[in-house]
């Protein structure tokens, strides 16, 4: 099922990131592709499942690669896997 989820936070060394889904639950990804995401961008995919999915951002027409490590996580978790 798509969901929709909005980045929270990105470590740039490692190409992690922690996304806030509309359930109020949060994943931890990390991005496969080299195209630039920034705090504050609304991705959909499947975010209940984890390995690798395709993330998409509908205002930009773009579509990113990424592996699921983790979802259903609370805020504190993913910062403290991205320190």
């Amino acid at each position: 099922m798509s969901q929709n989820g909005t980045i929270v936070l990105i470590d740039a060394r490692t190409g992690r990131l922690g996304l806030q889904v509309a359930d109020g639950s949060y994943l931890l990804a990390e991005q496969l592709d080299v195209q630039p995401l920034r705090v504050g961008v609304s991705l959909s995919g499947q975010m209940e499942a984890l390995g690798i999915e395709t993330l998409t951002d509908a205002h930009a027409h773009a579509a990113y690669s990424v592996f699921i490590l983790a979802y259903g996580l609370s805020l504190e978790a993913v910062e403290q896997e991205l320190r």
